[in-house]
């Protein structure tokens, strides 16, 4: 009886063939979730943000209020005292709401970008209000959050970058 000789290289030529398309479905396993991970920060960043505006609102018994000024404010001067991250900011300075969702983007993307609208906007770009909106109680307020993100699998097919973004809208309740 002949014995056969055993194919030399097969398990080789397979592995070459084999091994690219693996790492790129490893790597892109990695990039959507990524792309989830991101995603959740974006929409937690706006809900943390538009959270901090309603409850620092307008009311005659809020003492520094954010966001555009509503009748009859209890700030004394035009500058309040200093928030968390140090900065005191002007009365009425949306600063603080975009500094609440920078914090907490920090993880999403160096290219993060917070507008922060007051009254019933359809879209809210570039802190553009309603006309006539204040940070008084019952006004909405929406923070929509933007970040651009580079992903590893979608470069390789010419895409550079994909835009994430969300939105919050609350009701100012203080």
């Amino acid at each position: 009886m002949k014995m056969r000789e055993k194919p030399r290289g097969q398990a080789m030529v397979e592995f070459a063939l084999v091994f690219p398309i693996f790492v790129l479905l490893l790597v892109g396993i990695f990039d959507f979730g990524r792309a989830i991970w991101i995603n959740d920060t974006l929409s937690t960043a706006a809900r943390e943000a538009g959270r901090y505006a309603v409850v620092h609102g307008g009311s005659p018994s809020t003492f520094c209020p954010a966001g555009p000024p509503a009748p009859k404010s209890n700030a004394p001067d035009s500058t309040c005292p200093p928030y968390p991250n140090g900065t005191a900011y002007p009365q009425g300075s949306r600063q603080a709401i975009k500094d609440v969702a920078q914090r907490w983007a920090s993880g999403a993307s160096s290219s993060v970008t917070v507008s922060v609208c007051y009254g019933p906007v359809a879209t809210c770009n570039g802190d553009v209000d309603a006309v006539g909106a204040t940070n008084a109680p019952h006004t909405p307020v929406t923070v929509h959050v933007t970040a651009t993100v580079g992903l590893a699998v979608p470069s390789l097919f010419g895409f550079s970058s994909f835009t994430f973004s969300s939105s919050s809208t609350m009701l100012v309740n203080n």
